[in-house]
């Protein structure tokens, strides 16, 4: 191995463990304090919050994430439906530059350990000072690992607390509990673990990526890698999310 080589792995190292320090120590408290001021704020005018938990890195807002934020706002209508007040509130899971996703990476193979527990407390806070308000966490993709892995954190708020999942990967960890509804396309090669296809995808992305960005059309490497069956849309599931509300809600 070459000095240079040697060099460089040594500087990604020390880039890799500074930003899992930034993560634990700066990034969690900042965030998770950011995300309770908002949990307040909603729960002042709502009986029920909706936690928005965005697919990818979680980084994308309520307004851009076309392929989540319908759903969301069909299911806001269902919970209003019910006589509630509801609002929506999102979670940042990490924020958009290089460093601080390859912070977050650890979370997301590892299931969430840190970033859950966090976030569990900020609701557990919230509920101490609002026992009648409800949540509903919604997530997609990571966003509904995530989701599941505080569902874990709290399971003793079966009053208060509920969630619905779309799309997980195959690697996460399942909570078993009647306040969480999820769903999981037959076709989603993610959700369903087929590794041949997942890899096919992963090989192809950067061709994809660096032919639309030739073109003009300058696109991110995760708008350039599609996951066959990875698509959720409303009419698919809004019998089950309709049932999932006025029985649990």
């Amino acid at each position: 191995m070459s000095k240079k080589t040697k060099i460089l792995i040594g500087v990604f190292v020390v880039f890799t463990l500074l930003s899992f320090l930034w993560f634990d120590l700066v990034f969690l408290k900042y965030n998770g304090e950011s995300f309770e001021k908002e949990l307040m704020r909603a729960g002042e005018s709502s009986d029920v919050v909706i936690v928005f938990n965005s697919g990818g890195w979680g980084t994308v807002p309520f307004d851009q994430a076309f392929d989540f934020n319908s759903i969301i706002n069909e299911t806001k209508q269902l919970i209003e439906g019910k006589n509630y007040k509801v609002s929506i509130v999102q979670y940042y899971r990490t924020k958009e530059n290089f460093f601080a996703k390859i912070a977050s990476l650890r979370e997301i193979l590892f299931n969430f350990p840190d970033s859950s527990k966090v976030f569990a407390d900020r609701i557990d806070e919230f509920l101490e000072k609002n026992p009648n308000d409800k949540i509903v966490m919604a997530g997609l993709s990571n966003g509904a690992s995530f989701v599941d892995a505080v569902m874990n954190d709290l399971k003793d708020r079966e009053n208060n607390v509920w969630a619905i999942e779309l799309g997980a990967p195959f690697w996460k960890n399942n909570t078993k509990s009647e306040n969480i509804v999820s769903f999981n396309n037959q076709a989603d090669i993610l959700a369903n673990g087929r590794l041949g296809q997942i890899l096919f995808s992963l090989i192809k992305t950067p061709f994809i990526w660096g032919y639309n960005n030739i073109i003009g059309n300058h696109i991110s490497i995760t708008q350039a890698m599609h996951v066959d069956g990875h698509d959720y849309y409303w009419q698919q599931i809004k019998d089950d999310v309709a049932s999932f509300v006025d029985k649990e809600l």
